[in-house]
């Protein structure tokens, strides 16, 4: 494969990408139309958050189609140098089963283990099989991730999540 050819096939899967979060966040938004807006007064209702999520896919599609516009036709990727590039199709299949299996495996864990301890074994382990190879990224990322989720959740919102053990 030439380099404008391999270009050109990372800009389109960008821009599928960035589509289909548009998609997603556009159904994120129909779906809750039909939600109430508040129940009590100054609280946020059932339709604040996904409402709020749509706006964060759409931000996201938004920005993945301005990278794929910005794109270099002979650019072949955008790695980090921590990432591991796999060849064309190279193992994404067995990487695909792997993730869901890994994902069936915390939501069979986090009851037990609880946030803290699941999340970022979620989050590090996920991050390992999309390439990712920095030790540094591996364990701040996910610790951060672990350390939003509690802030969010159980600090600001009162929600109370799985605390295991």
């Amino acid at each position: 494969m030439s380099s404008s050819s391999a270009g050109g096939a990372a800009r389109l899967r960008l821009l599928a990408e960035s589509g289909l979060l548009a998609v997603v966040a556009a159904g994120v938004l129909l779906d809750s139309r039909f939600y109430p807006g508040s129940l009590a007064e100054g609280a946020p209702g059932p339709a604040f958050f996904p409402r709020l999520l749509a706006v964060l896919l759409m931000g996201c599609a938004a920005w993945l189609a301005v990278r794929a516009a910005r794109q270099p036709p002979e650019s072949t990727s955008g790695r980090s140098r921590g990432n591991v590039s796999a060849g064309p199709g190279a193992g994404r299949g067995a990487r695909l089963g792997l993730g869901a299996a890994w994902i069936a495996v915390f939501l069979l864990a986090w009851p037990r283990l609880g946030t803290v301890v699941s999340v970022p074994l979620l989050v590090a382990g996920l991050m390992w099989l999309t390439g990712e190879r920095s030790r540094l990224a591996l364990v701040s990322v996910p610790l951060a991730f672990a350390a939003f989720i509690y802030l969010v959740f159980m600090a600001a919102l009162g929600v109370p999540l799985p605390s295991g053990f």
